[in-house]
């Protein structure tokens, strides 16, 4: 008999914590050593992962960048035209089970950084389940940091803020860890008559259009 998938991630996941604020957070987090920044592509919102990649987050070094073969679980067209990701370029592409142990090994002992933590870790915890794998450290969300959240309270806000990235993996990655550093210096901050952003409760279109509804 199959296990019961676990509850979705609260959108709340990897909140800066009460005693730090998010410049000093952001400080910490680029530490060497301390995090690294991770991002998926998904076949739906609610889907299965199709891309992943994780950099470090002190030095970008690229740490894990693949496809990923979603099995029988189709693309919906609306991801597709969000992050260009078809069926011809899955062909021969490693499955979850193949790339997971990857994910694993270079998360281990970090803080696994995501721009929407509760959608990363959502998908992760997904797939483990879909394989029957167990997602080790990645299932607790003390060990998540959500760089939207930092964002959001850093200028004043109390809706998240589109990422605005390429919709590639490691393009979200990368744009994910330039937000964090901004935080850190201080050119992310709140500015009282500013309009507010766009508000979106995940880093793409797609999503924020399905988080709406």
């Amino acid at each position: 008999m199959t296990a019961p998938e676990s509850p979705a991630p609260s959108p709340r996941v990897g909140q800066v914590p009460h005693a730090l604020s998010p410049r000093q957070w952001a400080q910490q987090m680029l530490r060497p050593g301390r995090a690294v920044v991770c991002d998926v592509e998904s076949t739906d919102f609610d889907g299965a992962i199709l891309e992943i990649a994780v950099i470090d987050s002190a030095t970008g070094a690229v740490l894990l960048d693949t496809l990923v073969d979603p099995g029988a679980v189709p693309i919906h067209p609306a991801a597709a035209a969000v992050h260009g990701i078809d069926a011809d370029q899955l062909i021969g592409a490693p499955n979850w089970a193949a790339v997971f142990p990857k994910l694993v090994a270079v998360t281990a002992g970090k803080v696994t950084l995501a721009y929407n933590a509760a959608f990363d870790m959502g998908r992760i915890l997904h797939d483990c389940h879909r394989y029957g794998l167990d997602p080790a450290h990645l299932a607790n969300p003390s060990g998540w940091g959500c760089i939207m959240l930092a964002r959001s309270q850093a200028e004043g806000v109390e809706k998240s803020i589109r990422l605005g990235a390429a919709h590639r993996a490691r393009g979200d990655a990368e744009a994910a860890r330039r937000v964090l550093q901004d935080i850190a210096d201080g050119r992310i901050s709140h500015r009282p008559g500013e309009p507010q952003p766009t508000p979106s409760g995940c880093p793409d279109e797609v999503r924020a259009e399905r988080v709406a509804r």
